[in-house]
This record gives structure tokens, sequence and C-alpha cells, in this order.
């Protein structure tokens, strides 16, 4: 199973029109694929004004299908088109996940939230920190009760590797951080794959589902 997202910063200025702009284009993807494309929005963290669309799908052929079927609808070509005036001068940006442990209470899941932690394997570890990272993912769901699953880049920085916990309400984001601070031994897994299987510098994202 694969994630795929495409990333777009709107310009200041733009932030109401360019969300009509951007719900029509989600409406007209869904439409014209067979793609069950979300909209997301950072809150609360870096990037605000950043529209992230993500899809999962099986393999890479259904993609290049999709790519194909909306790169020969004038229609949405034309939505894409009048997104340019919304769009800052930042490059769009695409990313392909392969999803190593795939939760599967997140299966036709409709969040409203999604924790994102990214973090880099260390140069030697990639074994070690692909069974870390889906043994964290393990433990987060033991732990808070929400699916958690574990991904590694396909594209963008080699050895990329991201956890994404699901939420329904900002109260279940912040009961989940909780139940996760409070566990030392969680603490303590985390502490030892920090020290060994990752880079130092991870990061952490909230995301808000706009449709």
């Amino acid at each position: 199973m694969y994630l795929f997202t495409r990333s777009v910063q709107i310009s200041v200025g733009h932030l109401q029109e360019s969300m009509a702009w951007s719900l029509k284009l989600t409406e007209k993807v869904n439409q014209v694929t067979a793609l069950d494309a979300r909209l997301w929005t950072p809150v609360f963290s870096p990037g605000l004004g950043t529209l992230v669309w993500a899809a999962a799908v099986e393999d890479l052929a259904v993609l290049e299908a999709s790519d194909a079927q909306l790169m020969a609808d004038p229609d949405y070509v034309s939505i894409v088109e009048m997104g340019a005036r919304f769009a800052s001068d930042r490059p769009i940006d695409d990313a392909l996940w392969q999803l190593v442990h795939d939760d599967p209470d997140a299966a036709g899941a409709q969040p409203r939230y999604v924790n994102v932690v990214r973090a880099v394997l260390a140069p030697g570890h990639a074994v070690k920190g692909v069974s870390l990272g889906v043994e964290i993912a393990q433990r987060s769901q033991a732990i808070t009760g929400r699916p958690t699953s574990f991904a590694v880049a396909e594209t963008g920085p080699y050895g990329g590797v991201a956890w994404m916990t699901l939420a329904d309400s900002a109260e279940q984001v912040q009961e989940a951080q909780a139940a996760l601070a409070a566990d030392t031994d969680f603490a303590q897994l985390v502490d030892r794959a920090n020290g060994t299987a990752y880079q130092t510098g991870a990061t952490q994202a909230l995301y808000r589902r706009v449709v």
C-alpha cells in the first residue's frame, strides 16, 4: 500500500478564495478518478496556509492511470490553471510513501486530525530503524487506542520515515499525546531508537482534514 501526497503553499491574501478553489479541485479529482483524495491543512504547526491532498493506493499503476485521466480532462486542467494565482512562489511538492505498517483500524476511517512525526533513518541502521518504526507504531496504538501507521519514503529525503496517528477530534489528539507522555516504557523505546536508528532532527506536525 502506498500513500501519495501533493502539497501547495498558498500565498498570504488568498486564503479564503483558495479554500473554495481547493474544494472544487478535490471534488473534480474524485469525480474523474477512482482515488479517494482527501484535503488536509496544518494546524498549530509549521506551514500555515499549506494545502495537502492525500490518497492511499494499492500500487503505482493506479496513480499512473489516475494522472492520465486527469490530464485528459479539460475541466480539471482548467481548475489547476486557475489555482496558479493562489499559489506562493514555493514549488509544489509531491511525496510517495510505502505503508510498512498500515494499522487495520485505519481502514475506512474518516479522521478529522492526523498527527505526523517524521524522521530519517541513520546510515547503516535501515533494518533496525524500520523494525523499531513498526514497534513504535504498534506501541503507540496500544497506549492511545488511536490508529497509528508507519511509512517509509519512496521519494524525497532518502531514508525518510513517518508515523501517522489518526484522531476524530482535538480532544482525542490531546488525550493521545498525554497518554504517550505518561508512559515511561514508551519514552525509553523512543530514546533508544533516537540514539541509534534515526538521525537527529525529527519533526512533528498536526493536520486537520478539510474534506
